[in-house]
């Protein structure tokens, strides 16, 4: 039975620990968009281990990692994962990079700071170089992992990028092909190279038990979520088709990660963001820094608005409630039900996405429950009050929530 896990949100939700802990029965683990601006978090034997292009499922023993051809692949980033896997002794020989995965280069992280950071408005990009690789990739001039098997093809590849590059962007004009960048980078795609194996047998195979496993959120989508505050790829179900070469027809469980609040990296609207105490209180509960950037995470209540359009935009058929512990602290807890402005007031997200910024939640409140639930593994044993707030989450959402997680560590779940 193969099965997807993505975000519902705007990422974060901790779709790592997830992956990870779903991994266990299956053996192929496959990302299909997204690169390095990834952050998934997982701990193995007390240990804490962020993966950022290497899917989830490498700490299960035989499981097959996937990069699929929807990813952008920093061959520098990658070559430092896995020497840190192989240090903590787990085996990569299982790790496959699709040929027609884009790579990125030197000359696309310079490019991605410099456009950001001369931008009047500003996006919040990690600077891994992800959009410009993008931007070459439909440009049709960009560089796939099967150039690295050739490394002379592959220099003068670059060569004539930069070339290019240089009449027409500034910040290229600083780079050349043998400089420290350029050699780190070339030692690492030799490195990889290894690695890159036709991925389409797998997907394939009757054999195979897929996991797909997301990056980002269904609300940082290129073309629907919180435009131009996104990400430069599809982490909605439709990208699974083209970033994978297999066809969302095999999948039977979509499962929808979900903080039990919401968080935010970078700028964009943000409808149930706290300006105050209580959002500064999740944040430092929650340890809400980004994996990959540091950056503090914006805070707020869990929004069902933006959940529900999540849920219908991707098929979502199955919920994971994430970090439920973290308000264990508060007195009142809310659920933004409905968004108004001005003119009206709707439950319809596509009514007002395009507007976010004018919004105003409408909150439905719930008494917290005041208690540590992080070493509860049954639902029964919950309290009263935050089984309530599980309860309305799903029928607000018309969705079963099947797992509950209490804590990061690998068994603090509750699955019902």
């Amino acid at each position: 039975m193969n099965k997807i896990i993505m975000g519902g949100q705007w990422g974060d939700e901790g779709k790592g620990k997830i992956v990870d802990l779903i991994s266990k029965n299956v053996n192929v683990v496959a990302r299909y968009q997204g690169g390095a601006n990834a952050g998934h978090t997982v701990y193995s034997n007390g240990k804490k281990l962020v993966l950022h292009q290497v899917p989830s499922g490498i700490l299960q023993d035989n499981c097959i990692c996937v990069l699929g051809n929807g990813m952008v692949i920093d061959p520098v980033e990658l070559c430092l994962e896995i020497k840190e896997l192989e240090e903590l002794n787990f085996s990569t020989s299982n790790i496959y990079i699709s040929p027609n995965a884009h790579i990125v280069t030197p000359l696309h992280k310079a490019i991605d700071v410099k456009n950001e950071d001369s931008a009047k408005k500003k996006i919040g990009t990690t600077g891994k170089g992800i959009g410009p690789t993008y931007v070459d990739k439909y440009n049709r001039k960009g560089i796939r992992a099967i150039d690295l098997l050739d490394g002379d093809k592959l220099k003068n590849q670059l060569e004539k990028r930069l070339g290019i590059a240089r009449g027409k962007n500034e910040v290229a004009k600083t780079l050349t092909y043998d400089n420290e960048a350029f050699t780190v980078f070339y030692s690492s795609c030799k490195y990889i190279s290894k690695y890159i194996k036709n991925i389409f047998p797998i997907m394939h195979d009757q054999n195979s038990k897929i996991l797909v496993e997301g990056a980002q959120g269904a609300l940082l989508d290129i073309d629907h979520g919180t435009y131009p505050y996104v990400t430069s790829s599809n982490p909605t179900i439709g990208g699974i088709s083209s970033g994978l070469g297999i066809p969302a027809t095999k999948f039977s469980e979509i499962i929808g990660i979900f903080k039990a609040y919401v968080t935010r990296v970078g700028n964009g609207p943000f409808p149930t963001e706290l300006f105050d105490k209580t959002g500064k209180t999740i944040q430092d509960i929650g340890k809400e820094f980004g994996a990959t950037t540091g950056r503090p995470r914006r805070c707020g209540w869990f929004d069902s608005v933006a959940a529900n359009y999540s849920v219908k935009l991707n098929g979502i058929n199955q919920i994971v409630l994430t970090k439920l512990d973290i308000l264990s602290e508060f007195d009142t807890i809310k659920v933004c039900t409905k968004y108004k402005n001005d003119e009206s007031e709707s439950n319809d997200y596509s009514e007002f996405m395009n507007n976010l910024d004018k919004v105003k939640p409408i909150y439905r409140e719930f008494e917290g429950w005041n208690c540590d639930i992080s070493s509860i593994n049954s639902y029964n044993d919950l309290p009263k009050n935050a089984k309530e707030y599980i309860e309305y989450i799903q029928n607000i959402l018309n969705t079963k929530i099947a797992i509950i997680s209490v804590g990061p560590k690998r068994n603090q779940v509750i699955e019902l």
